[in-house]
């Protein structure tokens, strides 16, 4: 699968297509399943589900304010966000996010990728704790994967990643340098791990130690 630039209204409908798919699959994981802790760390799958619908129905200027009136870093308020959202009805949760999949908010310094990034990212961290619906992996990971790497610095992963040749083994695509050392593994593994998730390591071979 080759690389190719993809471009700001195609990154927008595959993002609304994502969250319409994520708000489709993910009802079918049970109530006390959206308690367990999802891999991203100090957040439950409710609260992913919660940032999900904060992200989708967000302004730039909204956002804004809501990170302001908690009064803590942005991180941490980003947190607590997701926290009080999540504090809603899973199925509620779901239909917000498809009422809202058009949104075109992304956090400020990226690009429209941004937005795609959280949702095929946070639906793993998701469904990998609860058995729900895998999502396959495609172009649109590929482009999360490529995102990810160029933004190693935010998740917290070493630099060394962008010299690496990461392949995914199930959908025809690479990443990174042709002579670099090699990382073989599912497509939606190579975007966890660049994530910053650990636990998915496990299923990538090769040069794993890029990844600290």
């Amino acid at each position: 699968m080759a690389g190719e630039v993809v471009d700001g209204d195609t990154i927008r409908a595959w993002t609304a297509e994502e969250r319409r798919r994520a708000a489709k699959d993910l009802r079918i994981v049970a109530d006390a399943a959206w308690d367990r802790p999802s891999l991203c760390a100090g957040w439950k799958c409710r609260d992913v589900l919660g940032h999900l619908v904060w992200l989708a129905e967000s302004t730039r200027p909204r956002a804004y304010r809501d990170v302001a009136l908690t009064c803590r870093p942005p991180g941490s308020a980003i947190r607590r966000i997701g926290r009080r959202h999540g504090e809603a009805g899973v199925d509620e949760l779901l239909d917000r996010l498809d009422a809202a999949a058009e949104g075109g908010f992304f956090l400020p310094g990226a690009g429209p990728q941004a937005a795609l990034v959280e949702v095929l990212t946070h639906r793993a961290d998701i469904t990998r704790v609860t058995e729900g619906p895998t999502r396959s992996s495609d172009e649109r990971t590929r482009l999360v994967v490529n995102t990810l790497r160029d933004y190693w610095w935010f998740y917290g992963v070493p630099r060394r990643v962008r010299s690496a040749r990461l392949v995914a083994d199930d959908a025809g695509f690479e990443v990174g340098p042709s002579e670099g050392p090699e990382v073989r593994g599912p497509g939606s593994a190579l975007m966890l791990a660049l994530a910053g998730r650990r636990s998915a390591l496990v299923d990538l071979h090769g040069a794993v130690e890029v990844f600290g």
